[in-house]
């Protein structure tokens, strides 16, 4: 039963360790993407208003970590929208940072790139910095741009403003799903070894593709399954 609708298989120590360590089995979590990426994808997200995706495709493999699991140690991401491309990696191989962001020594480096006309903005939760464009943007005019993304009172004040008023956090399930939906479509174009077309208009992998809309569902153990409504 702990394994919930996962398939069933034996003890093992480190699928049992801790949530973090989930993220070594695919049938259980999709990999590391899904723990990880939903937390820094969240800002592009947020600041540019994001609907669906048009496509997705993905690479990746197993390469360096040798354990009992099988997911992905790299797995790099593309999606298209309509006015841009949104890019995410993910990778256990060492703690490269493009902007080499919190000094040196191995640890968990994440952030943001939002590329520009006139420049670009390196962030994560806690920090944001202005890179101009040479030519396009002095070094102080980036200390000037306004920030657009009103600040958070917090997962705790949001989550107890929630209980008094009623009213739903930032993060709310109708706002989180379309990521969900975007870093699902990565991985089932991981799976496929091929892009993945949505369409934005109707939420679903167009109907030609059935390939791809047979894997939209995972099976479920006994006793659980997914409501015959929510299948397409």
């Amino acid at each position: 039963m702990w394994l919930g609708p996962g398939p069933a298989r034996t003890y093992h120590p480190l699928l049992a360790k801790d949530s973090y360590h989930h993220g070594s089995f695919m049938a259980y979590t999709g990999g590391w993407t899904p723990g990880m990426a939903p937390h820094l994808v969240d800002l592009p997200y947020w600041a540019l208003e994001l609907g669906m995706p048009l496509s997705a495709f993905s690479t990746g493999g197993r390469y360096l970590i040798r354990d009992c699991g099988d997911a992905y140690d790299f797995h790099e991401a593309t999606w298209q929208f309509p006015d841009f491309t949104l890019v995410w990696t993910t990778s256990l191989i060492n703690s490269f940072g493009f902007d080499l962001q919190g000094g040196p020594g191995r640890h968990r480096r994440r952030g943001i790139y939002f590329q520009g006309v006139n420049g670009t903005i390196i962030a994560d939760y806690g920090f944001l910095k202005i890179v101009p464009e040479a030519g396009r943007m002095k070094e102080a005019d980036a200390e000037s741009v306004p920030r657009v993304v009103p600040e958070s009172p917090g997962h705790h004040r949001e989550w107890l403003d929630g209980i008094r008023t009623r009213t739903p956090p930032s993060c709310h399930v109708g706002y989180h799903y379309r990521i969900e939906v975007a870093l699902n479509l990565s991985l089932l174009s991981l799976r496929l070894r091929r892009s993945v077309a949505f369409d934005p208009a109707t939420e679903t992998i167009p109907a030609e593709d059935r390939q791809a809309r047979g894997l939209l569902f995972p099976e479920y153990r006994s006793p659980w399954g997914i409501p015959a409504e929510y299948r397409v």
